[in-house]
């Protein structure tokens, strides 16, 4: 009796051991099929500033990166909110924009009332609609055909304004397309902003574009830049061509 319980003991102990050591293999064969965890980091804020025009009139500019190469998205939600000299809320603007994989953007929000002196400002991203991209999306669809910065002379009103042609590089119609100018000085930092939009931009076309700046603003103006943007993640901004909508399926 003693030799068959031995027997049954050390049998119940090798199928244990074996039994585990099937279960971690197929553990193993298992895990190496599930796809690895997504960590989508939130967008990066890396610079912001507020601009005082005239009395309680005010611009503002933020640029924010996208860390995520494989995602991007359709409406990043954001808040600011603009401070007086006792450090109160005057008011909060709210608002979204779209960011493509990998992109460096900025974000004029302009313009700004105030019925009080504002003293700063505080910029920040509350959400976002992230979408995955199987394909490489450029970082510019639009190339700048021509561009002209100028002192504004009299009877014309304001104190300066840029004139410029934008061509659109895609075989896609869009039904808008923002253009952002940021103006630089001598030590590299903005000194004045502006926008404006392109309201249905056909493919492998030129439209002009003019922005003014009425008030005068420190600062020589030594460099400028000028971006466009456009949302390719919401088929909304395609126009249609023979009642179907275009969108980029490559890159979804």
């Amino acid at each position: 009796m003693p030799r068959l319980l031995k027997q049954i003991v050390i049998a119940f102990i090798f199928f244990v051991v074996v039994g585990f050591i099937i279960y971690l293999s197929f553990f193993k064969d298992s895990a190496l099929l599930l796809p690895p965890q997504v960590v989508i980091q939130p967008p990066q804020i890396v610079s912001e500033r507020l601009f005082r025009i005239k009395n309680f009139d005010y611009d503002f500019l933020a640029e924010i990166k996208n860390p995520n190469v494989d995602f991007g998205a359709t409406d990043v939600f954001y808040e600011l909110s603009l401070f007086d000299q006792n450090n109160e809320v005057v008011s909060v603007r709210r608002g979204s924009l779209n960011l493509l994989p990998g992109q460096i953007r900025y974000e004029v929000i302009a313009p700004i009332t105030a019925d009080r002196e504002l003293t700063r400002a505080v910029f920040k991203i509350t959400n976002a609609d992230w979408q995955k991209t199987r394909e490489f999306i450029p970082q510019s669809l639009f190339s700048l055909r021509s561009r002209e910065y100028l002192m504004i002379e009299p009877p014309e009103q304001g104190f300066s304004k840029l004139e410029g042609i934008l061509f659109n590089n895609s075989n896609f119609d869009f039904d808008r397309v923002d253009v952002h100018i940021i103006l630089f000085d001598g030590d590299n930092q903005p000194v004045a902003v502006n926008k404006t939009d392109i309201r249905t931009f056909l493919a492998k076309t030129e439209r002009f574009f003019e922005v003014k700046w009425p008030e005068s603003f420190g600062g020589d103006i030594r460099r400028l830049e000028i971006n466009a943007y456009t949302d390719i993640f919401k088929n909304d901004n395609f126009i249609k061509e023979y009642g179907t909508q275009e969108k980029f399926q490559k890159f979804y």
